[in-house]
């Protein structure tokens, strides 16, 4: 019998509440994923993949020390090299693509749980902030803007959902640009999450939630001053320029209580001006 890690067991209990089919796929010489679904539509394939503290944080809080950790409020490399290796994992057992292909983001941090969730929903859709002048406000502002980097969505449309799941809540975000996307839209998982919350598109984020949007993949994205160029033009942004904004925390263990008291600092790049947080980019 399989051993599954707490993260799987939610997902396995989440599928058979759907009254579907789980199986776990047999063991070969290269790493499958962690489930086969049947019982509605063309099936799904499932990688679970987890995201908890370093050990050089946990290490410090052991000692007695003050834990320091870092966050993107946008994209960041962990969403990225995850993905990956679960796409490589889900074509080894569906080389033809023939089911429905799912990454579940297990968030297990005690350090800056909701800016890890911030981080990983930002990596699918390639979020980074824009900072301009409002003119109505008359004052300087940032925006998220998607697909500002190569996200995970875009580098990877077999994938057609992720589910972004924390302690106190989840974000269901969906891959427009996936070819069977709509075909998904009538499946049992996206009926499901859609009656809790809307789920995250890019469409929802640009329509309801005021993201910008790079709509041209021609723009070089690598080069900073092309992407503020094109927002620019494309809305009538006066002196554009993109920020990586991120979040700090600083953690230590208060023996007498036992708790860990965490105190956080959001920051952007170098030699710019204090701007508000960014909107979270997706429901919990």
């Amino acid at each position: 019998m399989v051993t599954l890690h707490p993260e799987e067991s939610e997902v396995l209990k989440f599928f058979e509440s759907l009254r579907l089919t789980v199986q776990v796929p047999p063991l070969g010489f290269s790493k499958t994923p962690d489930f086969l679904v049947d019982g509605d539509g063309r099936g799904y394939v499932v990688e679970v993949k987890a995201r908890r503290d370093s050990e050089e944080w946990r290490r410090a809080l052991r000692r007695g020390k003050v834990a320091y950790q870092e966050r993107s409020m946008g994209y960041g490399p962990w969403t990225e090299d995850v993905a990956r290796d679960a796409v490589n994992q889900l074509r080894s057992i569906d080389s033809q693509h023939r089911r429905w292909w799912i990454l579940w983001l297990a968030v297990r941090c005690k350090a800056g749980p909701e800016a890890m969730f911030d981080e990983a929903v930002g990596s699918l859709f390639g979020v980074r902030q824009v900072a301009h002048y409002d003119a109505g406000d008359q004052r300087d502002t940032t925006r998220d803007c998607l697909f500002a980097r190569r996200g995970v969505f875009e580098r990877h449309c077999e994938l057609v959902a992720s589910v972004v799941a924390t302690s106190s809540g989840f974000g269901f975000c969906v891959n427009e640009l996936a070819t069977d996307y709509r075909s998904f839209q009538s499946s049992a998982m996206y009926l499901r999450f859609a009656s809790i919350h809307p789920p995250t598109s890019a469409t929802d984020l640009t329509n309801n939630r005021g993201f910008f949007q790079i709509s041209d993949f021609s723009v070089d994205r690598r080069d900073g001053h092309a992407v503020a160029s094109y927002l620019e033009h494309a809305y009538g942004l006066p002196n554009a320029f993109m920020l990586d904004m991120k979040l700090h925390s600083a953690s230590m263990l208060v023996p007498r209580r036992g708790a860990t008291v965490t105190a956080n600092n959001r920051e952007q790049a170098p030699n710019e001006g204090t701007l508000p947080a960014a909107q979270k980019p997706g429901g919990r």
